[in-house]
């Protein structure tokens, strides 16, 4: 058993140098460079699960190095003191350019309204259909602007009808009183006004009228009467009316008083003679032919007449 004992320590001291000697010799192959003679292993080729590394991302291209400001222009040189009694010109400092916008063109104006800023005078144009259906007679408007507030109006009147409804009162004979014109043909004669307008702009809005008519007529009665009477009509009246507008079209209706300035009086003696010297004031003409039915052509309200206008018509 000694024995024994001491052959295993004695082969133990035998092997433990050579083992140290075999790592020390395995250290430095690993540390060894290949050489020709004995190359280094081939890497093991990548397997096909493995994906291709990525391709270098190219970097951007640097950008361009800002552009170096204009340096300012140099200070001004002033001239050197001199003796005084002499002048010199005052330095002349020139300007540095400076880039400037393009200029940019104004939109075009907006197209003007029809007569903006014309200075042409409106004018206006109206009949009144209710005097020509119940009196027989067309009075023809004929108006136009003088200023902002004023205007002035000219109707003719013609005749058209010699028995209106507003001619044979209901006291008279029906159809035994005619009208005529004692103008020139169916013209009676013409009406002239001056319109004062309170809205500040005419042919629209409230007016005031202020003017005198020259209307000429001859009253006839038919047979066994056969008597006639000539009278113009020449009246000094005031007017107020109102006008309502739709572009060129336009409506008018107006309200007044005239006063008789020729005023004339007709009436019979006890003989069925006709003379002025009347008691009161009258304008009679026979409607038989013994004078025992007589019609005055005098309003009730004598001298003074009552006038209504109600116009059709355009402005342009």
């Amino acid at each position: 058993m000694a024995s024994l004992a001491r052959s295993i320590a004695l082969f133990l001291g035998i092997a433990s140098p050579l083992a140290v000697l075999s790592q020390r010799a395995s250290a430095q192959a690993a540390n060894t460079p290949a050489t020709a003679s004995f190359p280094p292993e081939p890497a093991p080729a990548p397997s096909a699960a493995t994906p291709p590394a990525p391709a270098p991302t190219p970097r951007p291209a640097p950008s361009p190095a800002p552009a170096a400001a204009a340096s300012p222009p140099p200070p001004p040189t002033y001239p050197q003191s001199q003796p005084s009694g002499q002048t010199y010109p005052a330095p002349v400092y020139a300007a540095p350019p400076q880039a400037y916008p393009a200029p940019v063109e104004p939109p075009p104006p907006p197209p003007k309204a029809p007569d903006a800023g014309s200075k042409r005078p409106e004018f206006s144009l109206r009949v009144d259909p209710f005097n020509l259906l119940l009196e027989g007679r067309l009075g023809i408007e004929l108006e136009v602007e003088l200023t902002k507030y004023l205007t002035a109006e000219l109707v003719p009147v013609f005749v058209t009808t010699q028995s209106p409804p507003m001619l044979n009162y209901s006291t008279y004979e029906k159809s035994s009183l005619h009208q005529e014109s004692n103008g020139w043909g169916p013209l009676a004669g013409a009406a002239l006004d001056a319109g004062i307008w309170f809205g500040g702009k005419p042919f629209n809005g409230y007016v005031l009228r202020v003017g005198l008519t020259n209307y000429a007529y001859t009253y006839k009665t038919t047979a066994p009467a056969n008597d006639s009477v000539s009278h113009t009509d020449r009246q000094l009246y005031v007017l107020f009316g109102s006008h309502s507008r739709w572009g060129a079209f336009t409506l008018a209706y107006g309200f007044g008083l005239g006063y008789e300035l020729n005023q004339q009086n007709r009436c019979f003696d006890d003989f069925g003679n006709a003379t002025a010297n009347c008691p009161k004031d009258q304008l009679l003409i026979k409607l038989n032919a013994d004078g025992s039915s007589l019609g005055d052509l005098h309003g009730y309200l004598y001298p003074f007449d009552l006038l209504a206008r109600f116009s059709l018509g355009v402005v342009f």
